[in-house]
């Protein structure tokens, strides 16, 4: 995340020779030329990259958790760094958090693969990379932890909250080593906040005013989707149309928009229209995401729900409403009403300003905001519905997670290794072990038998000796290729999961497999095990 800021603000800075946000200090020349390029850029990234190399962001990384096991390649990872890097350097209006997302989760699965974890392994380091993304993103460790739950996994894991708190803790140190403080805000510390009737209806016109952005920041979004079919070149030209237009005439909209909310609330920015710039924000950011640039919308939505929060408090008297405050309501509901994530919404705002005093006014908007827009629009999260267009779910079934939450050892039985010509001696150990089965090799096949048939086997030598019986370096042996009838069973690599296992069962439908679980060691599987094994659970 550090490396991306660099990459990121270093060009602006050369460029802007100021605060690395305000691109509405550069000439009009420079930036449409800065949004043209950019776009040009990209479509020509995209043109050369494969197809398989175009999917990138938060819903991308949902889809790898369920339809793939959380296994995530790390060249669309590379490909969503400097794509990211690109679109926010050129001052398209998206935000740095989600293509963080993407890259944390992917190094957190990399770092899984490469530690041969199992399944509920995977989804653990896959969580301590988003939290931790977002933690060095934001410098909020515990809005890093939520957002990870709510918006990734969309539930709370209770086995997984210690490592991904660890994680966010220091992805938050090594951030503030390697960038300093992040103020993104110059918003003092509120101290305390007058309850009253007339402060609770300030925050009920925010919230519709909240709810009518969201609603219409998603349903822009779902009209483009639906473009998705057209060339990447005029998808690209047509963001930098719409984004050239914005930066002649409202150029406070360009880039993510953190400078413009900072100076709003500071007093030293005076616009000439405070709702027309939200207006164009919003659908600026819809139209860029909506058209495919790979870049992030959470920044975008809090500066927007910031800006609206301002907004409304304009309007009412000042010894009322707070602008300061109300840019911190408008912040957590816009985010709240657009993620579906509430408590992170909440514990983001008071990490980032320190305001813990905004708690009860911050719950009512976030909590009116979330049911209006479920209730009227029947709107989930953005990055649900745009999984759901795509014609995949975002969540998995409650017998998934518990297959995915074991490993195959509560259903895999131990066997003897032994070899195709076995000591008379230690075939009679045989009779004081445990283990019921036993593995030899024919040439570069394994065959299983039963213990007990192999004793079974030598107790024949009552009755006279056997063709079985093999004279060896003066030692006599059994031939268990000989002696008993024996199954070929194949063997696999350990599955990260029972739904990896159950999978292999019903595409094969073999009974048994051999489980390697290290380079001398293998363990049976059966199916009817396995069966037995989730009937008990289900019980």
């Amino acid at each position: 995340m550090a490396l991306f800021y660099v990459v990121i603000y270093l060009p602006t800075r050369y460029l802007i020779e100021a605060d690395f946000d305000s691109f509405e200090s550069l000439a009009v020349e420079w930036r449409v030329g800065l949004s043209f390029v950019a776009c040009i850029t990209l479509a020509l990234l995209f043109t050369v990259l494969p197809n398989r190399l175009h999917k990138v962001g938060v819903p991308y990384v949902v889809e790898r958790l369920n339809y793939h096991h959380g296994n995530l390649p790390v060249w669309n990872a590379v490909v969503q760094f400097f794509s990211a890097a690109i679109g926010l350097a050129g001052g398209l209006s998206i935000g740095k958090e989600g293509p963080a997302v993407h890259l944390g989760a992917t190094l957190g699965g990399y770092l899984a693969e490469k530690a041969k974890l199992p399944q509920y392994g995977v989804e653990t380091l896959l969580a301590c990379g988003v939290a931790g993304a977002i933690s060095a993103i934001f410098q909020t460790p515990l809005a890093g932890v939520l957002f990870a739950f709510e918006v990734i996994f969309l539930e709370y894991r209770q086995r997984y909250v210690l490592p991904v708190l660890l994680s966010s803790v220091i992805a938050t140190l090594v951030s503030h080593f390697f960038i300093g403080p992040l103020d993104i805000f110059s918003v003092e510390s509120i101290s305390s906040v007058l309850l009253s009737i007339d402060l609770f209806f300030a925050c009920s016109v925010l919230v519709i005013f909240i709810v009518l952005l969201s609603a219409l920041f998603l349903h822009t979004q779902k009209k483009l989707w639906r473009l998705s079919g057209l060339s990447v070149w005029w998808r690209f030209l047509l963001v930098a149309v719409a984004t050239s237009l914005v930066a002649i005439y409202i150029p406070e909209a360009l880039g993510s928009g953190y400078l413009s909310l900072s100076r709003l609330l500071s007093g030293d920015l005076i616009l000439y229209s405070l709702f027309v710039l939200i207006l164009v924000k919003t659908l600026l950011t819809a139209f860029t995401i909506g058209l495919g640039i790979p870049g992030g919308m959470i920044g975008p939505t809090f500066i927007i729900g910031g800006l609206a929060g301002a907004q409304v408090a304009l309007v009412f008297d000042s010894s009322i409403v707070n602008v300061a405050l109300f840019a911190l309501l408008g912040m957590a509901a816009m985010m709240a009403a657009c993620f579906q994530a509430p408590l992170t919404a909440l514990v983001a705002i008071i990490e980032m300003t320190h305001s813990p005093a905004t708690i009860v006014p911050a719950l009512f908007v976030i909590v009116f905001a979330c049911l209006l827009v479920r209730v009227f629009f029947h709107q989930e999260s953005v990055f649900v519905e745009r999984l759901s267009f795509m014609g995949m779910s975002s969540t998995i079934s409650p017998f998934q997670r518990y297959l995915r939450q074991h490993t195959v050892k509560p259903v895999a039985e131990n066997v003897l290794i032994l070899p195709m010509y076995v000591p008379i001696e230690q075939v009679k150990d045989l009779a004081s072990s445990m283990v019921d089965y036993a593995v030899f090799k024919v040439g570069d096949e394994h065959r299983l038998v039963r213990r007990s048939a192999v004793l079974e086997a030598l107790g024949m030598l009552d009755q006279g000796p056997q063709l079985w019986l093999v004279a060896e370096e003066s030692r006599m042996k059994m031939d268990l290729s000989l002696a008993l009838e024996s199954s070929l069973v194949p063997v696999i690599d350990e599955p990260a999961s029972l739904e990896a296992i159950l999978g292999w069962f019903q595409k094969h439908g073999l009974p048994e497999v051999l489980v390697a679980v290290s380079a001398s060691s293998l363990s049976l599987v059966s199916r009817h095990r396995l069966d037995q094994f989730l009937l008990k659970s289900d019980q």
